[in-house]
């Protein structure tokens, strides 16, 4: 009757060991990375931003520029990589991490060199809200009207933009795409943005014109299988910032989705 007993203890005991030293990685992997995030916002915050980002650059040359969104854990570097695989697990020093990095698409670039209307960051979507585990409070209206601008650095500029669509995205959906960065001719600009909007869960009050140039950022979301929560800014000037009024957004009662999301819903998909 001892042996059976005996047996139980010890493995309880390992069990315990094993659960401390996994618990103290994952806590110790997050006080690491909240300590790498804060150095770099003292190298950035302390000097001109092109300079920041040349120093950042010295321990990473992926690192190209740097992205805020006030009242969010969002104020942090931006990598690009050789792909859009390699900063999903591996932080802005390149070394392996759960939180990743935020990183610019790798056939981007932000100089946006042809006829690129539209750029693409991405990042995970940490429970702790960290990397782009904030883009979720763009679901609220009144987080979008109180925050919609974003900041974007990289070289001696700094532009703003001013989110105008927020939606979910199958990533396997060949019915659209939210990346799409060269319009053939105003129809063809026309119609992805009248897309746009229709999936939009808040519809924004943000003017947005053929010529006009995009940020979209994008993270994982947990509503359906590959769902995807993408947020669409327009790039505007100092006057646009201080002048566009999004107090008068409101939530959109039937957005458009795709339809691994009517299917997680039960529920009649009414674009098929």
């Amino acid at each position: 009757i001892l042996l059976p007993f005996k047996i139980i203890i010890f493995v309880f005991i390992v069990s315990l060991v094993l659960s401390t030293i996994f618990v103290g990685k994952y806590f110790g992997q997050s006080a690491s990375h909240q300590n790498l995030l804060s150095d770099a916002k003292e190298v950035f915050y302390s000097t001109n931003s092109d300079k920041a980002i040349k120093t950042l650059a010295l321990d990473n040359p992926d690192i190209k520029g740097w992205l805020k969104i006030p009242n969010t854990q969002i104020d942090c570097a931006v990598c690009q990589g050789e792909d859009n695989t390699f900063y999903t697990n591996h932080n802005q020093l390149g070394k392996k991490s759960r939180y990743g990095a935020l990183f610019l698409s790798a056939n981007d670039t932000f100089a946006r060199k042809g006829k690129d209307r539209n750029i693409v960051i991405w990042g995970n979507n940490m429970n702790d809200g960290a990397m782009f585990g904030a883009l979720k409070q763009y679901r609220n209206l009144d987080f979008y009207k109180q925050n919609p601008c974003i900041q974007l650095y990289y070289g001696d500029k700094c532009e703003n933009y001013m989110v105008f669509a927020i939606m979910l995205v199958d990533k396997s959906s060949k019915d659209y795409d939210f990346a799409k960065d060269n319009f053939t001719d105003k129809d063809d600009f026309n119609s992805w943005y009248k897309e746009t909007c229709k999936r939009s869960i808040i519809n924004t009050t943000v003017p947005t014109a053929y010529g006009d140039e995009f940020l979209t950022l994008v993270t994982s979301a947990k509503d359906f299988d590959g769902a995807q929560l993408v947020v669409i800014a327009n790039k505007i000037d100092e006057w646009q910032a201080s002048h566009i009024d999004v107090t008068s957004a409101t939530v959109n009662p039937k957005p458009k989705h795709d339809k691994a999301w009517y299917d997680e819903k039960g529920l009649e998909n009414p674009y098929k």
